[in-house]
C-alpha cells in the first residue's frame, strides 16, 4: 500500500561540513549516507514524498525510492530548474494537501502559512517557531529521514496535528 513521506532540509551540499557538524557528522557526505540510509529503510519504490525545501545537491535523490515532489525553501534552485532534473514529480512553494487525517498545508517556512492553516508541515527554522498544528519535518527531527503521514500521527507532538474543535 502507498504510503505519503514527509521530509524538509536534507541540506546535500557536497563537501561541505556546515550543516553536518552541529549534528555530530564528521562531514556532509556521513550525514548524506545517514539520510540515504534511513531514506531506503522507510520509502518503498511507489510512495509519496513530500521534500518541504532546503535539499541542496540533488544528485543523491536519483537513487532513492519514492515518487518525489518538492515544495521550494529559500536554498533550492528555481522550479524550472528543479523540473529540468528529471528527479521530481512536482515542483511549487506551497502545496495543499487533502489527506484523512484533514488538509496540510505543506511549506518551507511556517511564518508564510496563512492564519487559516489549521495543520501544516514545515522546515527547520532559525528562530523559535511553535503554533499550534504546526511540525517541522526536518531530517534532523525525524531520524534521519522522510516519515510517513501515519508515523506523524502516532508521534507524541500527534495531537499537535489534529484540528482544534
Amino acid at each position: 500500500m502507498m504510503a505519503i513521506h514527509f521530509v524538509a532540509d536534507l541540506n546535500f551540499n557536497g563537501e561541505s561540513a556546515l550543516h553536518a557538524i552541529p549534528y555530530g557528522f564528521p562531514d556532509s557526505a556521513e550525514m548524506t549516507r545517514r539520510i540515504c540510509e534511513v531514506w531506503r529503510a522507510r520509502v518503498a519504490d511507489d510512495d509519496i514524498v513530500w521534500i518541504l525545501g532546503n535539499v541542496g545537491n540533488p544528485v543523491h535523490l536519483g537513487s532513492l525510492p519514492g515518487i518525489k515532489h518538492l515544495v521550494r525553501g529559500p536554498n533550492d534552485p528555481q522550479a524550472w530548474n528543479c523540473l529540468a532534473t528529471g528527479r521530481y514529480a512536482s515542483v511549487c512553494d506551497m502545496q495543499r494537501l487533502d489527506t484523512a487525517h484533514g488538509t496540510l498545508t505543506l511549506i518551507n517556512d511556517p511564518a508564510k502559512a496563512l492564519e487559516d492553516d489549521a495543520l501544516v508541515l514545515h522546515g527547520h527554522t532559525r528562530y523559535a517557531w511553535s503554533r499550534p498544528g504546526h511540525n517541522c519535518v526536518a531530517a534532523h527531527g525525524l531520524g534521519w529521514g522522510p516519515v510517513s503521514l501515519d508515523m506523524l500521527m502516532r508521534k507524541p507532538a500527534a495531537p499537535r496535528l489534529s484540528r482544534a474543535a
